[in-house]
């Protein structure tokens, strides 16, 4: 579900700056909306891994890997933001994604497109000292 390596390397290139992620977070929205199948394969396994110890194990240290790495290139590409702005992004995302793919009427009329960059600009912003 990640984005090709191409758009990597080309956003690399960019300012790394708030309007970069706000681009990432709406490219991680629409790939996982075109995905929607992938997605919720992983929300079912995910609630089988309730049920089910050992896979418990396993998938938890799979999405915490996941997770770091994401950590990881958004605190080394100086991306704004610190390790608990990556946390309630990738919090309030996947919220947002779950909503929209299980019960996409509670978001009608909602320019999701608008509310990632919201989301991501409130999750950067830096409290006034």
């Amino acid at each position: 579900m990640g984005p090709d390596p191409s758009v990597v390397e080309e956003s690399g290139r960019k300012p790394q700056n708030l309007e970069l992620a706000i681009e990432y977070m709406q490219g991680l929205f629409g790939r996982i909306t075109r995905d929607r199948t992938g997605y919720l394969a992983l929300q079912e396994l995910r609630l089988e891994a309730v049920r089910r110890p050992e896979l418990r194990t396993a998938l938890t240290r799979t999405i915490s890997e996941n997770l770091e790495r994401d950590i990881g290139f958004h605190l080394d590409s100086g991306l704004p933001g610190d390790r608990s702005t990556v946390l309630m992004l990738y919090l309030a995302m996947d919220a947002l994604i779950v909503e929209h793919l299980t019960l996409p009427g509670v978001l009608d009329g909602v320019d999701t497109e608008r509310l990632v960059a919201d989301l991501v600009t409130r999750a950067v912003a830096t409290p006034d000292a």
